[in-house]
């Protein structure tokens, strides 16, 4: 399956035809609660991501959350 993750193409290999937002994020690295999802230009619910499943030819952003400042 090939997806474009932040600007990049990537090939995510082991899975099935449509693999689960939540399980592909976990595969990537990203902890839930620090990271907001846009699929296909769309915002994604964290409560949905479960039940949203990547396709081939998807398109992924994926932003991380950081606290900080003074």
């Amino acid at each position: 399956m090939q997806l474009k993750i932040n600007g990049e193409i990537k090939t995510i290999n082991n899975f099935a035809e449509e693999l689960p937002l939540e399980t592909l994020l976990e595969n990537l690295g990203y902890k839930p609660q620090l990271v907001v999802v846009e699929l296909n230009g769309e915002i994604i619910n964290p409560k949905v991501w479960k039940s949203t499943k990547m396709k081939n030819g998807d398109c992924l952003e994926v932003v991380t959350i950081v606290g900080g400042g003074s």
